[in-house]
């Protein structure tokens, strides 16, 4: 019993500060966290955003090295970014070579997220555990990915270094993450549903308690933390009292999950808002963006707003052959993988839109101004390449990162290229996976 007394004294603990106003988040980082933000020239939030199956590389990288401007990239995929070109920075001749690329899809699934330590958890989620956030440490979201072949064709790795399942459903992701907060922010005192889930919640604890007290092995103490974890999520979205301004800016998406292909553009969009609303309401600090999974076969990439750089596939029977498919086209390495990959970048800079357009009331500016976005797929071409692999960063960044520049890697690693990231969030890594220093012309 000395077990259970000691964690619910921990949690009186938390509850008393969330009554004196503080967030349990703060509380979190007062405990038993070593990070601590410096006060300026930082990073504050990240988003990372995977694509599948690579790029038309030469294509992709038609820009010139040095400073951009307008038409810098009007021969590119990345040209929907041109509203926001002071705000990315492209690089080319990275290598994902040593640094956990294969030529398979689930290998490179395996290692390319995570610096090339095969199964270890990748980056998003290493970047999620420093920098935390009010209710949940990382946001994931995605688009088709639920229609993977398998486990080992998603991107992304959790904490404990399971494979993550991403939800496509931006009504669902809304409801359980957002929708308490936004209520409850709006609300003077708590409401009788929040009451009884607050009683429900404890109860819940209460029990958990009792059985993480016995003797259990390793798998079922996993699971037990699991849960744990989950209770503790929702404690802290009853508990907070987040800013979310006057409200105005946060509603339910319209779209859900349907499984309907020419619904997929606004379910892109709506997880791209659900993103900016999280960041707004200071939820959480890091988010990850999953379009479909590893050798996609699921989606066909052939919607309205891309069809005229479709070529022969943008009108006509053509748009729903097999080849509007990206893993299909990809290896063709034609017009059509070329419009697919401008669709992606069409979506990220609606996500740039949506960043900008809110505030930070926790850092000041616009979100945009503080977060720093990863753009980046498991493979560099089309026909599995490893070489100059479409990868570019973008937002503000703090100022902590050389925006408004095209760079050369000079065929540096990816590892390299995340522990700039990180330390452009001040984390003062030493190394990350297989690196073995920085990117030339990243950080300021």
């Amino acid at each position: 019993m000395t077990f259970l007394k000691n964690k619910m004294q921990r949690r009186d603990f938390l509850r008393t500060l969330a009554k004196a106003g503080l967030t349990t988040a703060f509380a979190s980082q007062f405990a038993f966290s070593p990070k601590v933000f410096a006060a300026a020239g930082e990073a504050r939030r990240f988003i990372m955003v995977y694509y599948p199956n690579g790029c038309v590389r030469d294509k992709w990288h038609s820009y010139d090295i040095g400073g951009l401007g307008s038409g810098s990239l009007a021969s590119s995929p990345l040209e929907p970014l041109e509203r926001h070109i002071d705000k990315i920075l492209p690089i080319k001749n990275l290598t994902f070579a040593g640094h956990g690329g294969v030529s398979a899809h689930p290998a490179a699934c395996q290692g390319v997220f995570s610096g090339g330590q095969v199964g270890a958890p990748t980056f998003d989620a290493e970047i999620g555990a420093q920098l935390g956030g009010n209710t949940t440490n990382n946001l994931h979201v995605g688009v088709w990915s639920s229609k993977a072949q398998g486990s080992e064709y998603m991107p992304f790795t959790d904490i404990n270094r399971n494979k993550i399942d991403v939800p496509d459903n931006p009504q669902m992701i809304y409801d359980n993450l957002l929708a308490d907060v936004v209520n409850n922010a709006n609300q003077s005192e708590a409401s009788p549903d929040d009451l009884r889930r607050k009683r429900v919640l404890e109860s819940l604890h209460e029990n958990l308690d009792l059985l993480q007290g016995n003797m259990l092995n390793v798998q079922q103490q996993g699971k037990l933390l699991t849960h744990e974890e989950s209770l503790n999520y929702y404690q802290k979205v009853l508990n907070s009292s987040l800013d979310i301004g006057d409200g105005s800016g946060f509603y339910r998406p319209n779209v859900g999950m349907s499984g309907i292909n020419d619904e997929a553009e606004e379910v892109a969009k709506a997880q791209m808002r659900n993103i900016a609303m999280g960041f707004q309401a200071d939820i959480t600090r890091t988010a990850s963006f999953q379009f479909m999974a590893a050798q996609d076969e699921a989606l066909k990439v052939n919607f309205e707003s891309i069809r005229p750089y479709m070529g022969e596939y943008g009108s006509g029977e053509r748009l729903n052959w097999n080849e509007t498919r990206s893993h299909v086209s990809s290896h063709n390495e034609s017009n059509l993988f070329d419009s697919q990959t401008r669709w992606y970048n069409m979506m990220v800079a609606y996500l740039m839109d949506q960043l900008a357009s809110r505030p930070d009331s926790a850092y000041g500016g616009t979100l945009l101004d503080n977060t720093l976005i990863l753009v980046m797929s498991e493979v560099g071409g089309g026909n599995h390449q490893l070489e100059n692999p479409g990868i570019y960063l973008a937002g503000g960044a703090g100022n902590a990162i050389n925006i408004g520049m095209a760079t050369d890697a000079n065929n540096a690693g990816m590892s390299n290229l995340y522990l700039d990231i990180a330390n452009a969030f001040g984390l003062g890594w030493s190394s990350y996976g297989n690196s073995f220093g920085g990117v030339n012309g990243v950080l300021v």
